[in-house]
């Protein structure tokens, strides 16, 4: 074995070490994270309903803004009175359905997003409940100077509690 060959197989088992070593702190935090979600009552956002709701906004917005390109022309091509009205009904039509379609996409693409932001906003709060329910500041100081590893913090005046 060359020392080369030597030195990244300790490089190879550091690596591994410390690998497994931040995987074991990430089962635990993600699996409190799904079981906080669960407690949350939030619907999975892979639901076939949503998809549903939000590819059927994204084809009514363009079957609207189609509509309304098509009707322009039919209303313009003639001296017809009657053809004129049904292409400005069709146009008229083709602009509710692209700003319903755009109305009901916007609400499913945002549901999805406000979702997991929502849920974030409640884990870190539950982070920060737990941590100044053991009486550690939201600095990390807990009430007599000290940090959670014990450390002392100097010059830090820590309000008394009620």
């Amino acid at each position: 074995m060359t020392p080369q060959s030597a030195t990244s197989t300790a490089t190879s088992t550091s690596t591994s070490a410390s690998a497994s070593a931040s995987t074991d702190e990430t089962p635990h935090r993600a699996d409190r994270f799904v079981r906080d979600l669960a407690a949350l009552k939030i619907p999975d956002p892979a639901a076939a309903r949503h998809g549903l709701w939000l590819r059927a906004g994204g084809v009514l917005l363009l079957a609207g803004l189609v509509l309304g390109v098509l009707a322009y022309p039919l209303a313009h091509a003639t001296d017809d009175p009657l053809a004129q009205r049904d292409a400005l009904a069709i146009g008229l039509t083709g602009v509710v359905c692209a700003v319903v379609g755009g109305v009901v996409y916007l609400r499913y693409s945002l549901t999805g997003f406000l979702r997991f932001w929502l849920a974030r906003q409640s884990y870190d709060l539950s982070a920060l409940g737990d941590r100044l329910a053991d009486g550690t500041d939201v600095d990390g100081v807990k009430a007599d100077g000290t940090k959670a590893d014990g450390t002392k913090v100097d010059g830090v005046k820590v309000a008394p509690r009620p």
